[in-house]
Parts: C-alpha cells; structure tokens; sequence
C-alpha cells in the first residue's frame, strides 16, 4: 500500500489533479477490490468522497489489517495446536510477546489468560 500511495500521489502531482473528488475516483480505481470495497460500505464513518487524505489513511489501516491477519493466519498454519501454543499465541499476539518459554503451569495459564482478557466473570471470585 505505501508504493501504491507513493506512486499514486507523484502521478496525480504530475498530472496536476487537484480536484478532491477527481482525487479520490482515482485513488479508489487504483485500489485493490476488497479495500475499496470496505471502505465503500464501511456502516460509518466512511471517508467523504471529497476527502482524499481520509481514504488514502483508510486505505492504509485496512491493508494493515490485511497484512497482520495473514500474518496471524500463517502463524496458526505452522505451530501444532495444543492449549500451550494456543495460549503462547493469543499472548503473542495480545502483549506482543510471551511472557515466559518455560511451560507454564495450569494456574498460571489461567493467571495469564486472566491478565490479558481481565476477570471473565465480570466480579471477583475468591
């Protein structure tokens, strides 16, 4: 996404658009179908058709997302599904590290679980 913008933004410069709505039917031409499409039908929120800068930073966030979730995908793919690595992952992902390579004990599973997703009963206990 960084090259498209990049290359977008230098050839709508050259060309000397300076229309926003002209702006932003060509920015979203260029865009791969599915961002467009979110951004298109996002329920609120969605940029106005005259505001280029909001679509271009839509447009960014969305692929983001895109490159993190495959990411997750291909992490998922590759590591054997145990409750270990289920929650070696979800702390990877949630705190951006494992606290810890030795193997936990249950309580501390439960403890950590805890730390990350807060009391999933919504009061204390105990």
């Amino acid at each position: 996404m960084d090259d498209y913008l990049d290359n977008f933004q230098a050839l709508v410069s050259n060309a000397g658009y300076t229309d926003p709505r002209t702006l932003v039917v060509k920015f979203r031409r260029g865009l791969r179908l599915g961002i467009q499409n979110q951004i298109a039908t996002m329920p609120y929120r969605r940029p106005a058709d005259t505001d280029p800068d909001v679509w271009y930073r839509a447009a960014w966030r969305i692929d983001q997302a895109r490159l993190t979730n495959e990411a997750f995908q291909s992490v998922s793919r590759t590591v054997p599904c145990t409750a270990q690595n289920r929650l070696r992952l979800t702390l990877t992902f949630v705190c951006g590290k494992v606290a810890s390579r030795s193997t936990p004990s249950s309580h501390s599973k439960t403890s950590a679980a805890r730390s990350v997703y807060g009391n999933p009963y919504g009061r204390r206990h105990g």
